[in-house]
């Protein structure tokens, strides 16, 4: 479970400003429909977090500042 309050998300072994995560990556588990997500930072380090779809699009919205157009749907269902 996480929150994103005042431009920070944090869970309930990490807090991170999302202004300083580089950029960030994703892949779905096949079995569950459920998403990693990494955030990738400037140290080098990652947290990586599970989450349903409709959360994942919330972070990077949150994250991109509305400015990603995100399109889940490949048709060769290759990633892209």
């Amino acid at each position: 479970m996480f929150k994103i309050e005042d431009g920070v998300i944090h869970g309930i072994s990490y807090a991170v400003k999302l202004e300083t995560v580089e950029f960030l990556t994703w892949r779905m588990n096949e079995d569950t429909f459920m998403y990693w997500l990494k955030f990738h930072l400037p140290s080098g380090k990652e947290i990586r977090i599970q989450v349903e779809e409709e959360n994942l699009r919330d972070i990077i919205d949150e994250w991109g500042n509305g400015n990603i157009n995100l399109d889940l749907v490949n048709e060769n269902g290759l990633d892209e």
